[in-house]
């Protein structure tokens, strides 16, 4: 259900913001939280803050998500300033209410936040070329290495099981099982495609669970547009949408910036012959990564690293398809068949990405 758009002026007041509101506009991007960019002064001094509506009825954790997001961004300032970042690199800013609060409910039973906002940068949804590429999982990289001394259990399950792929495929079994919307028989070879692929989709959660590598703190929910660049759009300078930070492990992030950056196309494109791996994006980010990361990535890690593209991609697709087969509550859709087109896509990467494996193997290596 499309939440409302009413914008409660007196609880953005609550805000520890100098000035007076000057101007607000909706920003249309993400899938989940509704974001706001604001204007804030005088006639002498204004300021961009960003204001966002949590959506609690997918994190239903708020308190939980807001302590997680204020112990990741303490902890990369503090290994900022020790030299684990590069000193042009920004981490979010939460701007507490006047009673000390990270987060504020208004009279709809809304969850308010605001962060200062990042000026001069950039964001892309489709990758230019292989030193975008690199310079984004570069940044992961240092993200994680900053990370690698915060015990994950220490992070609330902002969204539990969220990239477990065992539970995502057990949603998507009940979903055919139901087919409450009658769909099921117009996807039937992208059902097939996906369950004779469910043991690759838990290979991640499997190691996890069988402790052959070890559980971390991860983003989640890593794709390209997550990664702001400064105003020339060729140095990452931070990175965006922290709210599912949590334990897990990095190869979810690195497999979901891989299928997402080295497939120079929307996640929803129709026409299969612009949906290709590139293997030059691909190289870029594995050496990014790996010039970051790779010191800290135990045996296990780095054999697993060419795969995890493959198994968040087919994860993605189960959950756009769990999501046509529901009836469309998740996702935002724009047309009537748009998660199916998104998980076709998916597929398509999945398929291509099962082609081109061994060539994936010698670049992550």
């Amino acid at each position: 259900m499309e939440q409302a758009r009413v914008i409660p002026i007196e609880i953005l007041k609550q805000f520890s913001i100098e000035g007076q509101l000057l101007e607000i506009e909706e920003l249309k991007r993400g899938h989940i939280n509704r974001t706001y960019v604001a204007t804030w002064g005088d006639s002498s001094r204004t300021r961009r803050y960003v204001h966002q509506v949590v959506n609690h009825r997918i994190f239903g954790d708020i308190d939980g998500l807001m302590k997680n997001l204020e112990l990741v961004t303490r902890t990369l300032r503090e290994k900022k300033s020790q030299g684990s970042l590069r000193v042009d690199e920004e981490t979010l800013t939460i701007i507490p209410a006047v009673n000390g609060a990270t987060y504020l409910k208004d009279a709809q039973g809304e969850y308010w936040r605001t962060f200062e906002y990042i000026e001069n940068t950039t964001t892309y949804d489709v990758c230019p070329g292989p030193h975008v590429a690199a310079e984004a999982a570069a940044i992961l990289g240092r993200f994680q290495r900053s990370l690698s001394g915060l015990d994950p259990m220490k992070l609330a399950d902002t969204i539990p099981f969220f990239l477990h792929g065992g539970r995502r495929f057990d949603a998507f079994h009940e979903a055919v099982r139901k087919d409450v919307k009658a769909r099921a028989a117009s996807c039937k070879g992208e059902i097939s495609f996906a369950m004779e692929r469910s043991s690759l989709g838990s290979a991640l959660i499997a190691a996890l669970d069988q402790r052959s590598i070890p559980r971390r703190v991860s983003h989640n929910d890593m794709k390209l547009n997550n990664v702001l660049f400064d105003a020339r759009g060729e140095r990452a300078v931070c990175l965006l949408d922290l709210d599912t930070c949590m334990s897990g492990t990095v190869l979810f992030d690195f497999g979901d910036l891989a299928r997402n950056t080295a497939v120079p196309c929307a996640e929803d494109e129709q026409d299969f012959s612009k949906v290709l791996i590139d293997m030059d994006l691909y190289a870029a980010i594995s050496q990014g990564y790996l010039s970051e990361m790779g010191g800290l990535l135990t045996t296990r890690e780095r054999e697993l690293l060419p795969m995890a593209p493959r198994v968040l991609a087919l994860i993605l697709g189960v959950r756009f398809l769990t999501d046509y087969l529901s009836g469309d509550t998740y996702f935002r859709i724009h047309r009537p068949r748009h998660n199916l087109e998104r998980a076709r896509t998916q597929f398509q990467i999945v398929s291509l990405m099962e082609q081109r494996e061994s060539d994936m193997r010698a670049l992550s290596n």
